[in-house]
């Protein structure tokens, strides 16, 4: 496997990881193809399949074996997972009110490892804003960045500024210049 396709499968790994909700709800194989397709990453099912009976001997999943599709859920007795938990890698003296424009295929995502326990959502049709007071971390940025264009910073200020620095980056390196 070359390093590319290993850092691949690590980043879809992570983002299974972000979707399977913690027991009682459950997610089958393939409505997490949809939401992995959902935010640009396309996969057969089969191989979902195969990365979460792997994702198992590591960490807390279960498979509810009971019907078909099997539901994959983190164990409720386990630990919040520590990559989904954003305040743990905080800078120094960076909390902030956070604001984000999420698209509705995040919703899940956020019901079920919120950014803080005090989130507060508002819901309509076709998106919805998340707010919450949580530490600004170098993994909150690389959480929103990771979300694409399924996700937009509307407060604060320097953490949209920061976020827009990176796709400013990323853009001016995909099309050839340095910066």
């Amino acid at each position: 496997m070359t390093r590319s396709k290993s850092v691949q499968s690590v980043l879809r790994y992570l983002m299974m990881l972000r979707h399977v909700p913690r027991q009682p709800h459950k997610i089958d194989a393939k409505t997490l193809q949809q939401r992995l397709y959902e935010q640009g990453v396309d996969v057969s099912v089969r191989t979902i399949q195969r990365n979460l009976i792997e994702l198992s001997e590591v960490f807390p999943l279960t498979a509810d074996e009971r019907s078909k599709p099997y539901g994959w859920s983190i164990a409720q007795s386990a630990p919040q997972l520590p990559f989904l938990n954003l305040a743990d890698h905080a800078r120094p003296s960076a909390v902030a009110q956070v604001k984000l424009k999420c698209a509705a295929s995040l919703s899940n995502l956020l019901t079920n490892n919120p950014l803080h326990p005090q989130q507060v959502v508002e819901m309509n049709s076709e998106h919805f804003i998340v707010t919450a007071t949580v530490a600004i971390s170098n993994e909150l940025v690389a959480w929103i960045l990771s979300c694409g264009e399924h996700a937009e910073v509307l407060e604060p200020k320097q953490l949209r500024d920061e976020i827009e620095g990176h796709i400013r980056r990323m853009h001016a390196s995909y099309n050839g210049h340095k910066k």
